[in-house]
């Protein structure tokens, strides 16, 4: 490089290159202005090396000079601290929300209150044996107590299986999980190949970062995960104390069925075998109330739903099939039926618990054996009825603390109670998270407005660069073609 016309052509040269990087640059915010997790680029520019004039007489020469313009990076705008925050509250968000999820279709699943709810049928069934109390020799009423006891055991066991299925569905949800995580955690590892790649060559790759973002804030809602940056720019990361990523290697893991746990999934490192752990709490079977605080995110919260809620529910459940079979089993035992025989051994309600709870064949094959009587041959006594008819008011759950319809109103008012913090819980987080999103979006979201004045001026610094080189291609002209005609 040299003062010389053609140095003055190379710096105009030099200020279109630059101002083209700019524009396209620009060009490439404005189109991904709607791109999810799309962070704006500005080309930095930076005067290139000044050329110093060789002369003997220093102090005499201009000094250096200018020789243009050039791009010293594309500059990505984004704050780490923000994905980092964003991260950490996706991670709760998403196990808030799939807690809420199960409540909700618990509540669907209870259907309370309504008049097809356990609830209604209980009361049926008892007022049913009030009824009969009052006429023992009426088929009619033997029938509406059957009729009511079906109804009652028919819908506690059809929610009972509901609530089974439900955690079937949440069971299978694990295995997809975990599928997910390790294709994003290969996702991380292959996009840390690129960028290490493109970064030895002295570029920024601004776009894969972003991607890399994008899949990071994804892995960060399935569960609870550190990251850190190498000096390369590969991302690790790790959860449990274990690396599921590192640098461009998977740590992957995997599902196997829980003999502990009714067959159900647990979740262990494909390496190993050994149990994933979350924050210190193992994501199996020995669940506890002080593991559904730490863990988070879909995969935590899955099994928070499927180990404790679920669970817990379907507990309850039994345990108020189990005491209504055993009240009315033992007092019906006690009477006689309408042919005088003793029901001693003969039960009204046959099953384990709620799942299979239904009538005796015995009672439905013959309303008559209903026994109604405290002794033989006495149609018109009616004293072991009112008997069944009174367990409405007696204590049979909570160790005999407990009336049955206060224990079940006690159960939903509960499911209310989680369904509607997990409602709240929900929306605060989604709250937080929106709130760090918009303030990253004023640091990496694109501008139009700011685009077009940059574009504008952009265009007219390419425009002056030009009429430059216009300038400077006339001088050219005249050197070239209107010099040293002299002698010719």
């Amino acid at each position: 490089m040299t003062t010389t016309l053609f140095g003055s052509l190379n710096t105009a040269f030099r200020a279109l290159q630059t101002m083209q990087m700019a524009i396209q640059t620009t060009g490439h915010n404005t189109a991904n202005a709607a791109t999810p997790g799309y962070s704006r680029q500005r080309v930095l520019f930076s005067a290139s090396t000044p050329y110093t004039i060789p002369t003997h007489y220093r102090d005499m020469a201009a000094g250096q000079v200018g020789t243009g313009v050039t791009a010293s990076a594309i500059r990505r705008y984004r704050s780490e601290f923000l994905d980092g925050q964003i991260r950490q509250q996706t991670w709760s968000l998403k196990g808030w929300e799939t807690r809420h999820d199960t409540l909700q279709q618990v509540e669907v699943v209870l259907n309370e209150p309504s008049d097809t709810g356990i609830s209604a049928h209980l009361g049926n069934f008892f007022s049913a044996w009030q009824d009969l109390a009052a006429t023992p020799d009426s088929m009619a009423a033997r029938a509406y107590v059957a009729e009511t006891a079906a109804e009652f055991s028919g819908t506690l066991r059809q929610s009972y299986q509901q609530l089974d299925a439900l955690r079937s569905d949440l069971n299978d949800r694990v295995e997809m999980q975990v599928t997910k995580i390790n294709d994003l955690a290969h996702r991380v590892a292959d996009l840390n190949e690129s960028i290490a790649h493109v970064e030895s060559l002295g570029q920024q790759p601004n776009d894969l970062r972003d991607e890399r973002d994008a899949v990071l804030k994804e892995l960060s809602g399935m569960l609870n995960v550190t990251i850190g940056e190498t000096d390369s720019g590969s991302y690790w990361v790790s959860t449990g104390g274990r690396m599921l990523v590192g640098d461009r290697t998977v740590h992957e893991m995997a599902v196997e069925k829980d003999t502990a746990n009714d067959l159900l999934y647990k979740v262990t490192w494909a390496d190993t075998g050994e149990t994933v752990t979350v924050k210190g709490q193992p994501l199996d079977s020995n669940l506890t109330a002080a593991g559904e605080k730490v863990l988070e995110g879909e995969l935590g919260g899955t099994f928070v739903a499927r180990d404790l809620i679920i669970n817990q529910k379907m507990s309850q459940l039994d345990d108020m099939a189990n005491a209504v079979m055993s009240a009315v089993n033992s007092t019906h035992q006690t009477g006689y039926d309408v042919y005088g025989n003793a029901t001693a051994g003969q039960d009204f309600f046959i099953g384990t618990g709620a799942r299979d709870i239904e009538v005796s064949a015995f009672i439905s094959g013959d309303y008559g054996h209903i026994a109604t009587a405290g002794a033989p041959n006495a149609p018109g006594d009616g004293s072991v009825a009112l008997a069944i008819y009174q367990l409405s008011d007696a204590p049979l759950m909570n160790g005999g603390t407990t009336k049955v319809g206060d224990y079940y109103r006690a159960l939903i008012g509960e499911l209310g109670q989680d369904a509607q913090q997990a409602d709240i819980m929900t929306q605060n987080h989604q709250l937080l998270v929106d709130h760090l999103e918009n303030r990253q979006q004023q640091i990496a979201g694109v501008s139009l407005d700011e685009e077009s004045v940059h574009l504008l001026e952009y265009q007219r610094t390419y425009q002056a660069a030009a009429r430059v080189m216009t300038t400077v291609d006339e001088m050219l002209d005249k050197v070239i073609n209107g010099m040293g005609l002299i002698g010719r």
